[in-house]
């Protein structure tokens, strides 16, 4: 298969052998007519000349002019140049003389030495033929009592249409070969950026995805081509350092349960313990199983999103049932284990297209973050209505805020805000508001946040309301 590189210069050479061929053409076809053209003029201008000598009977003394006079039907009075017998008199030209119209023709006699007799019809189809002659035939006298053909060899145009040919075939000859060596250069540098980004894509592997291809100084197409894959590779960077991240986070919340459970069971191990020491210990493995548990579910939730699985299997809800439900199931744990109140305002009949269980945890997780910040006595409010074609679902709380810094990386895997904030609440993983952005993300929304320090915090996740056609087939 041929290279881009070849291609260009085959279709080059290509293009510009047509386009010399037809420049040529026009050249030859327009050099003819207007040669033919001027051979006309004086021809015309010959014939003038002649008319008043011939009408008058004159004897003529004439120089590179051939004529001949004709009558009407047809016969030859007098002639010079012009052979008598080899210019036939074509019926055309005696009607159009007939009608006082000049009539112009080109005509092509076999050559016949002058003293051979005329062959007959079919010996003369074989005899080579002269060049071709351009004839005029025009009447003269009022009224028309002869007819004036004034000829002239077409010398002009068979030694234009012999220059062409050789022109034409000199430059193909000459030409194409050095037009096609200068394709070939053209197109090299022409390619010279995509060879150099194909080489830089090469070496660019996951431990040096920081190398990007270089970019030409120019912006056309392949500069625009080198930056989008340059965005490509900054976006698979960013990919790698998350992936990376991750799997370190994950690995370091994993490994401290893992060192805690196995430094409680060496401890019950190391000397006779009484039944109700192992239990203690027991319960406290029990508790660092939960949290691997948790972590574990947590990284597989955040893996189904990356891989965008959870969109499958999404129907029309109704929202508003939900948030009454978990505001129902939430109001009794927060005002016992956290003495805070909730407060509900929740618009009816709000559907959404999605995921039951994914849109509870979503909303668990952000009612679990308000609970965990909200201090006692505290209340949390729960809001939703429809904006224009969406959904805002409002969750505030009367936290301690969060700091500018912190704000943007919220809804970053592992991410923690500052423990001297947060009253020293380390015990989650910063997994909760990662795993409600995607869900959010899954379901075409998202989570937005407006935060103040000292005045708390309120986190608003947007939903796409349904078409109520939908929503009634539900």
């Amino acid at each position: 298969m041929l290279s881009i590189r070849q291609r260009l210069t085959l279709w080059y050479t290509v293009v510009l052998m047509f386009v010399m061929v037809a420049f040529a053409a026009v050249i030859f076809v327009g050099g003819a007519w207007q040669l033919e053209r001027t051979t006309d003029r004086e021809l015309q201008q010959t014939a003038r000349q002649l008319t008043g000598p011939l009408l008058r009977g004159e004897d003529l003394l004439v120089v590179d002019t051939s004529y001949r006079l004709l009558t009407l039907d047809g016969q030859v009075v007098r002639s010079a140049g012009l052979p008598v017998r080899r210019v036939p008199v074509e019926p055309a030209v005696l009607s159009a003389a007939q009608q006082g119209q000049p009539w112009f023709e080109t005509v092509r006699t076999p050559l016949i030495p002058p003293e051979a007799s005329p062959p007959e019809t079919g010996a003369r189809r074989s005899l080579p033929l002269a060049p071709a002659i351009r004839v005029l035939s025009t009447p003269i006298g009022r009224p028309v009592r002869f007819i004036l053909q004034v000829g002239k060899v077409e010398a002009d145009t068979l030694r234009l249409r012999a220059l062409l040919l050789t022109t034409l075939a000199a430059a193909l000859i000459l030409g194409l070969p050095v037009a096609a060596i200068g394709g070939w250069w053209l197109a090299g540098r022409a390619l010279a950026p995509v060879r150099a980004m194909t080489e830089t894509a090469n070496r660019i592997e996951a431990k040096n995805l920081a190398d990007r291809l270089p970019q030409p100084s120019h912006n056309d197409e392949l500069g625009q081509l080198a930056h989008t894959f340059n965005q490509l590779l900054d976006r698979l960077q960013a990919a790698f350092q998350r992936e990376r991240r991750f799997t370190a986070d994950v690995s370091h919340d994993l490994r401290t349960p893992l060192a805690l459970m196995k430094s409680s069971i060496g401890v019950a191990l190391n000397r006779p313990r009484s039944a109700t020491e192992l239990q203690g210990t027991l319960v406290e493995i029990d508790g660092q199983i939960d949290r691997l548990s948790g972590i574990l579910d947590a990284s597989l939730t955040l893996s189904r999103a990356d891989s965008g699985q959870l969109g499958e299997h999404f129907a029309p809800l109704n929202l508003s049932e939900l948030l009454v439900d978990l505001a129902d199931t939430s109001t009794p744990y927060a005002e016992e284990a956290h003495r805070q109140s909730v407060a509900c305002d929740i618009a009816p009949d709000l559907w959404v297209k999605g995921n039951r269980d994914y849109l509870t945890r979503l909303f668990l997780n952000l009612l679990d973050n308000a609970m965990q910040y909200t201090p006692p006595g505290g209340t949390i409010r729960l809001t939703a209505a429809p904006h224009g074609a969406r959904i805002a679902a409002v969750i505030e709380d009367d936290g301690p805020g969060i700091a500018p810094e912190d704000l943007s990386h919220i809804f970053d895997r592992f991410y923690r805000a500052d423990k001297a904030r947060t009253g020293g609440i380390r015990e989650h993983a910063g997994l909760g508001l990662s795993i409600a952005q995607a869900i959010a993300h899954a379901h075409g929304g998202e989570i937005t946040v407006e935060s103040q320090l000292g005045h708390g915090s309120q986190f608003t996740v947007w939903l796409s309301q349904v078409k109520h056609e939908e929503a009634a087939k539900a």
